[in-house]
């Protein structure tokens, strides 16, 4: 009966909480930062608090931004907001935050579809989904999936697909002094 579960569970690979420490912990002041959108069409309930915007779709929190090709953007009753951006059919949309380092390191996410919640800070990248981390323009760590869930809080990485989950992790040596090797 084990066995048969795990025969079933196999053809569909989970990653739970992929903790890659170093794949990013999203700048803090961008929580308490407004949400600049952009686009060439755009649509407006103020009643109902839903935004919808077409095509060269910007969105900006802080050092966050989120482009496609369609979005829809809800605010809550407490005045956060919730958006679902659309890349065109057989492209990605993308997302870019800059990491909370000091130094100059990006996380760079790409999908289909991309979810953000600005209260909870997270975000899930649905459709040929990837994440990478940047450290200046090199790519350092990367995984790919079906589906990405990815916290910026926590800084831990859930990754779901229907054949398998790719990660690549790039060595973490720390110079000695003197380039002394150990």
């Amino acid at each position: 009966m084990i066995r048969l579960f795990f025969l079933r569970f196999s053809s569909f690979i989970f990653v739970g909480l992929l903790i890659l420490p170093t794949l990013g912990l999203a700048e803090k002041a961008d929580k308490d930062k407004p949400i600049a959108l952009s686009s060439d069409k755009a649509q407006f309930d103020d009643v109902k608090q839903i935004y919808y915007l077409e095509k060269n779709v910007l969105l900006i929190k802080g050092t966050l931004m989120i482009r496609g090709e369609k979005a829809e953007v809800k605010i809550d009753p407490e005045g956060y907001q919730f958006a679902t951006i659309q890349a065109l059919p057989g492209q990605l949309a993308s997302l870019r935050q800059k990491r909370d380092t000091g130094l100059a390191s990006f996380v760079e996410g790409h999908a289909e579809l991309i979810e953000y919640d600005a209260k909870t800070e997270t975000a899930v990248l649905t459709g040929r989904a990837r994440m990478n981390q940047l450290d200046g323009t090199k790519v350092s760590d990367q995984v790919q999936g079906d589906k990405i869930h990815y916290d910026g809080n926590t800084e831990k990485y859930t990754a779901a697909s229907k054949a398998t989950v790719k990660t690549t992790l790039s060595p973490r040596r720390k110079e000695l002094p003197g380039n002394l090797k150990p």
